[in-house]
């Protein structure tokens, strides 16, 4: 059966480096979930502190409501997928993954019926006999995974177990990946920097930044909805447009009451456009709903599924249009030079707080 995971107030520091910055964070049973974040955002000591690997300086880590910030890794009922898999190189695959079941003391019938099972599962049951230095790398990830469940653990953590894959691979294994999470009905926490692999796979993300959680939210909230311009900027493609441009060259009503009717308690108010969200102002949409600015056309990349238009506005600021490569797009798509008025829709406008983005 999965498990829940309940986190309260976790620190750990490395000298003067704060990793986990008084971290809290609820985990439901059978959920997936990821933790997102740069370098050094505090991401995988979250997750070793979990597994047991790293020991947090203050807090609690509990369990289906069990302390366990003091349990020894091999004590806590978790399996663990490495970012190198760290299988052994001079074993099979079937010794491989039934390794967990042997330092656990299972007799030699079960440990091959459930090393059948677990390579089962992940589709490389015909593979057990086949030294791991003869796999490639997908297989090798589907083998650590088949370890990681041999041995019926609630909680399956992942520490960037895609990373080393190329792109078609990675996408086709994160599919896959989630798949096998919803049949076997366990809990994942899974640690990427990969944005769309996060949007992808997960139930809830978990934005880390600095040592905390700057949102938790599930994928399309945190795409719809960013809570700061640190998640926005990190999450998709965004441009950024100070209130005040918006105000003094745009519509003024919209931009009001906007501001006051959302975030007006903001400080210095800052509009997120996504360039996907973006439309050119045909004369033809009369809703009152839709923020109008006008700009010039500077430049338009074809990017083969998408044309990128570089708009800029009155201001000065250059935002982006992304569009799809239909032919009827490509005729009618606006070209260098060409003076042009956009639009975005009221619900298609996020407004976040102005700050120093972290890089």
């Amino acid at each position: 059966m999965p498990s829940s995971i309940e986190i309260s107030d976790l620190t750990k520091r490395y000298g003067q480096f704060v990793s986990l910055d008084n971290v809290s964070l609820s985990v439901s049973a059978g959920e997936f979930l990821t933790l997102l974040g740069p370098s050094g955002s505090g991401k995988t000591t979250l997750l070793m502190s979990i597994a047991g690997f790293t020991r947090p300086d203050a807090g609690s880590i509990r369990i289906d409501n069990k302390e366990i910030v003091a349990l020894p890794p091999h004590k806590r009922n978790i399996g663990m997928v490495f970012q190198n898999y760290a299988l052994f190189p001079h074993m099979t695959v079937a010794e491989n993954v039934g390794y967990p079941l042997k330092l656990r003391g299972v007799g030699k019938a079960e440990r091959d019926q459930r090393i059948t099972a677990a390579l089962a599962a992940v589709q490389m049951d015909r593979f057990a006999s086949r030294n791991v230095a003869q796999l490639s790398g997908g297989q090798r990830q589907r083998v650590a995974v088949a370890r990681a469940i041999v041995f019926e653990p609630n909680i399956i953590l992942m520490d960037e177990p895609l990373s080393a894959l190329d792109k078609k691979l990675r996408e086709e294994m994160q599919v896959e990946l989630k798949h096998l999470q919803v049949r076997l009905g366990r809990t994942v926490v899974y640690v990427t920097h990969d944005q769309k692999e996060a949007l992808t796979m997960s139930d809830r993300i978990a934005v880390m930044r600095a040592g905390k959680i700057e949102q938790i939210a599930t994928p399309k909230d945190i795409y719809e909805a960013p809570a700061s311009k640190f998640v926005a900027d990190f999450i998709g493609d965004s441009d950024f447009v100070p209130a005040s441009v918006v105000l003094s060259t745009g519509d003024h009503a919209l931009a009001r009451n906007f501001l006051q009717a959302k975030l007006g308690s903001l400080r210095d108010p800052i509009f997120v456009l996504r360039p996907e969200k973006i439309e050119i102002d045909t004369g033809a949409d009369v809703s009152h709903g839709a923020l109008r600015l006008s700009g010039t056309v500077q430049e338009v990349l074809y990017q083969g599924n998408a044309l990128v238009a570089y708009i800029a506005l009155e201001s000065g600021q250059v935002i982006r249009l992304q569009r799809g490569t239909r032919t009827s797009i490509m005729e009618s798509f606006p070209q260098a030079g060409s003076p042009v008025r956009i639009l975005v829709h009221e619900k298609d406008i996020c407004i976040v707080e102005q700050e120093e983005l972290a890089r």
